[in-house]
C-alpha cells in the first residue's frame, strides 16, 4: 500500500493501483444483492383487453390488475382516470366496506396529498373500476341517480327543518326578552288628558308612550 497526499492507493494485484475508498465502495456494492423480478416468458404474458394483443406487464395491470397495455391506456386515457377515495364515496354513494371488505377488494394507489400534507397521503382508484362497484352495489347507474336525488330531497327538508326551528327559537326568545323588559318596566304616566270625540280620559306614559283610556263616573 502506498500514500499519495491524501489518497491511499491499494495494488489491485493486476499490475496498477485502485484508490482505496474506491474499493471500498466497490465491495459494498458487491455486497448488496438485488433480486430482481424474472420477465415474464411468452405462456405468462397477459392479453390486453382493448386490443387483444399480448403484454407482459403495464402501468394498470401491476396497479389495479387491470390487463390494459400501456399503449391502449395512453389512447383511451379519459376512460381510465383516477378518482380519490373521499369523491368516489361522495359521487357513488359508497362506504369504506364496498372498497376494503366487497370482494374483489379494490385496488388503489398513493400519492402525497397537495393541498393537506399534514393529512398524509391520499387513495386513489381507477375510477372504471369504481364505477362497476357501484353498478353492484346500487344495481344500476339509474338506481344510483335515483338515491343521490332522494338524498338530496333529504337533505333539503333536513335544512328546511332546522331553520324553521331556529326561527321558532329566535321568536322565542324575542317574546320572552319583551316579557322581561315589560315586567322591568314600570309605567310613569304624565298629566290626565280629556278625549272630547271618544268622551273619554286618557293618560300617556312619560318613558314608552303606553296609553290609557278610561272614564269618569
Amino acid at each position: 500500500m502506498m500514500s499519495t497526499q491524501s489518497k491511499k492507493l491499494v495494488d489491485s494485484g493486476a499490475g496498477f493501483f485502485i484508490d482505496e475508498e474506491e474499493l471500498i465502495e466497490e465491495k459494498k456494492k458487491e455486497e448488496i444483492i438485488v433480486e430482481e423480478s424474472p420477465l415474464p416468458t411468452q405462456d405468462q404474458h397477459l392479453k390486453c383487453i382493448k386490443c387483444n394483443k399480448s403484454f407482459p406487464f403495464s402501468y394498470l395491470s401491476k396497479n389495479f390488475d387491470l390487463n390494459v397495455c400501456d399503449t391502449c391506456k395512453e389512447i383511451n386515457s379519459d376512460e381510465y382516470d383516477l378518482i380519490t377515495k373521499t369523491d368516489a364515496k361522495e359521487q357513488f354513494l359508497l362506504k369504506d366496506c364496498d372498497f376494503d371488505f366487497r370482494e374483489p377488494t379494490l385496488k388503489f394507489i398513493t400519492k402525497k396529498n397537495p393541498h393537506k400534507n399534514r393529512y398524509g397521503e391520499m387513495k386513489l382508484y381507477l375510477k372504471c373500476q369504481i364505477v362497476e362497484r357501484a353498478i353492484t352495489v346500487h344495481e344500476s347507474l339509474e338506481k344510483l341517480d335515483e338515491k343521490k336525488e332522494l338524498k338530496l330531497v333529504n337533505l333539503h327538508k333536513t335544512r328546511q327543518r332546522n331553520y324553521e326551528k331556529k326561527l321558532q327559537n329566535l321568536r322565542k326568545e324575542a317574546r320572552q326578552g319583551s316579557k322581561k323588559l315589560a315586567d322591568f318596566h314600570k309605567h310613569e304616566y304624565g298629566e290626565e288628558h280629556y278625549d272630547d270625540n271618544e268622551d273619554k280620559y286618557f293618560k300617556i306614559c312619560k318613558t314608552c308612550s303606553h296609553k290609557i283610556e278610561y272614564e269618569e263616573l
